[in-house]
């Protein structure tokens, strides 16, 4: 099957400047026959030494590209504004120069492939063609959510941002091509439904998150002593700011009763005032901005907290987590989209309150909560190891 592939970012072992972790990984154990050409506007900047080992790992070509659009002036003049009064987002009136299409076309592909949510306007330059429509995201469902969170309807700049990113992409993703040469392919259950609510006639297709982050699989869990390790992982933001602050406040009020039993690690970007405020009052607290080896630092720690309010599609960070034998006690938004069950896999909390009483809970039958880590990792790699997914992904080409 000769396959070619448009993306804005070009793949990569980890995600530098987009998502370039996910189509590398779709790509590295893909079927024997499926035959790859990449045309990447590389727009997260791969360096050449960087493309030639993707190529090489990958067995294929890239060919690096630039795009047109009629709204590149916006930019190049500094008229952001302007912005505000186009239909679609921005990045949708990007289209692939006509010498670029001739090309394409001239090498008579079985598929085209195109990984980005603003891809639906060049993916009509190629209608005559089987195509595969990688969101991953239903990003309206990501506006819709963040719409409800007090982090939105507290700031009336962030409030506005929020309706018109809204009517932005729920009129583009209404627009989507509904032809039967095109299939769409997300990595979230509630992003299909929502899709599908917006756009009933599309063939929109629901496949797992692949994990690629692994340490050592037989790795025996058991919860540090006399500390267990509590550990949150990624950058302090309006993903997870609304339920963590509570968290925090949580957390600062049972001192006496917590911080006997936990020492906390906050790995990633803005935490440092949040450490102070829980060393202030007498945690074992530390901030790690920037790991070398991100797994390698997961892996020394226990449980990880995953208080996330808005997202869509799957959640790196949850699945490294997991995958490494992490107890994750996180909300629904955190664990939807993986093959894990609460109270058996995972924990899932309706919100901060309910994470500290597990919390309390968890010191009093840590034998319990170290099986519940266990099946989690069981479950994240027999459900989203890379051969499955990739498998199961490419079974949408036929």
């Amino acid at each position: 099957m000769k396959v070619v592939f448009l993306t804005h970012v070009t793949p990569y072992k980890e995600n530098i400047g987009g998502p370039s972790g996910h189509p590398y990984h779709l790509l590295l154990d893909r079927p024997k026959d499926v035959d790859v050409l990449i045309y990447s506007l590389n727009s997260n900047k791969l360096t050449e030494s960087q493309i030639a080992d993707v190529e090489s790992k990958l067995h294929l070509k890239i060919k690096c590209i630039t795009a047109k659009g009629c709204t590149d002036w916006i930019l190049n003049y500094h008229l952001g504004f302007l912005r505000l009064f186009l239909k679609y987002p921005i990045n949708y009136y990007r289209r692939l120069k006509q010498d670029i299409v001739d090309e394409i076309k001239a090498l008579h592909p079985d598929v085209i492939w195109g990984y980005s949510q603003e891809f639906s306007g060049v993916l009509k330059q190629f209608r005559d063609f089987k195509r595969v429509h990688s969101l991953p995201d239903c990003y309206t469902l990501h506006w819709y959510r963040q719409l409800g969170t007090r982090y939105s309807l507290s700031n009336w700049k962030e409030y506005l941002r929020t309706i018109i990113n809204y009517r932005k992409f729920y009129r583009m993703e209404r627009d989507y091509d509904e032809g039967e040469k095109i299939t769409y392919h997300l990595v979230g259950e509630k992003d299909c439904e929502f899709l599908k609510k917006i756009h009933p006639h599309l063939n929109v297709n629901f496949v797992r998150h692949p994990h690629y982050e692994l340490a050592d699989p037989q790795k025996e869990i058991h919860f540090s002593q006399p500390k267990i390790k509590l550990l949150f992982a990624g950058r302090y933001d309006f993903y997870c700011k609304e339920t963590t602050d509570e968290l925090i406040e949580y957390l600062i009020a049972d001192v006496d009763a917590l911080s006997k039993n936990y020492e906390i690690t906050f790995l990633g970007k803005g935490w440092e005032q949040v450490v102070k405020n829980l060393q202030h009052v007498g945690y074992d607290a530390k901030h790690i901005a920037f790991a070398p080896n991100y797994i390698e630092e997961v892996i020394k720690h226990d449980i990880q907290i995953n208080a996330i309010t808005i997202g869509t599609g799957t959640k790196g960070k949850v699945l490294d987590a997991l995958a490494n034998g992490l107890l994750v006690v996180g909300t629904m938004l955190a664990l939807e989209n993986i093959a894990v069950e609460d109270e058996k896999s995972c924990i899932i909390a309706d919100d901060a309150k309910q994470m500290i009483d597990v919390l309390k809970l968890i010191p009093q039958d840590v034998a319990k909560y170290e099986t519940i880590a266990e099946c989690g990792r069981t479950c994240v790699l027999k459900y989203h190891n890379l051969s499955t997914v990739s498998k199961n992904f490419f079974d949408l080409f036929k």
